[in-house]
């Protein structure tokens, strides 16, 4: 029986406009309050995430920063924090500032300092990152500086770089050799698959990780999770849930990696699909 929906947002819930497909809005709600289903958005966003969880006017639980938090009521502080540490911080940054790869990268403080985010000045950015930072202005501050060492005092929940994706997954590769232990994920962008983001996090920082640390607070085993998702960071869930659901949109190696795909894309209602089959008509 399930009791948790492990929920991406982007290019799965949303569509691509960036709404919520009515159709997902009905089968969501009848499997809150017909089933009393559980909802966890789980989410590479950071501060917009709080945005799409009151639009969905659901009662839901958030996972956000891919894995960094975890919020059992988004409208009250983390029940969970999982921070770089001083060492990876340190590390990481002072090597991205002592490097030249003509890339976009910045950081993003923690909890506490209200998920401001700092990105490296330079004199030529990527109009897709201009346009990402843009974007999350709308939700928190974000501004350029010159060093991003002398932020090292307050916690990070992460370091993002932006780029084309053929070029981050090369700088990846490059990363694992710092031998930092941490979690390096590399995902494409929902909106451009042509760009992604390479966010290098604590160990412990993954949705899938996150996601059994909120499993075990509510006391819910993997046999009664149902994920649905589109992109690389949502495979982890996958490989922990009792049905797995890639939307069809999604990339062939994230759907291989599911039990189930949809027939429907996000933009036509993939999330009811699913909670239509595993959900409602088993019960029927």
């Amino acid at each position: 029986m399930i009791k948790l929906i492990a929920l991406d947002i982007d290019g799965t819930l949303l569509d691509d406009r960036g709404y919520i497909p009515q159709i997902n809005r009905e089968f969501l709600k009848i499997a809150v309050e017909k089933y009393k289903i559980v909802i966890v958005l789980c989410t590479g966003r950071g501060a917009s995430a709080f945005k799409i969880a009151k639009d969905l006017q659901l009662p839901c639980s958030l996972i956000s920063a891919n894995g960094v938090y975890v919020f059992e009521n988004p409208n009250f502080p983390p029940i969970i924090k999982n921070y770089l540490t001083e060492r990876q911080k340190k590390v990481l940054i002072e090597f991205l500032d002592n490097n030249h790869f003509e890339i976009d990268y910045y950081i993003v403080l923690g909890y506490e300092q209200d998920f401001h985010m700092i990105y490296k000045e330079r004199t030529n950015y990527d109009s897709y990152f201009l346009s990402f930072v843009n974007g999350r202005k709308q939700f928190k501050s974000t501004y350029p500086a010159e060093k991003l060492l002398k932020f090292l005092e307050y916690p990070i929940s992460h370091t993002g770089i932006v780029g084309k994706y053929e070029k981050l997954k090369e700088i990846k590769e490059i990363l694992k050799t710092l031998e930092l232990d941490c979690n390096i994920i590399l995902y494409y962008a929902s909106d451009n698959k042509e760009y992604g983001f390479l966010e290098v996090l604590s160990n412990n920082a993954s949705k899938e990780k996150a996601l059994l640390q909120f499993m075990n607070f509510k006391n819910i085993s993997s046999e009664e999770l149902i994920s649905i998702g589109d992109n690389f960071n949502d495979v982890g869930m996958f490989k922990i849930s009792g049905i797995s659901v890639a939307v069809a949109n999604a990339p062939e190696e994230v759907k291989k990696a599911a039990k189930f795909v949809t027939s429907r894309t996000n933009n036509e209602g993939a999330v009811a699909e699913a909670i239509e089959m595993f959900i409602i008509k088993r019960d029927g």
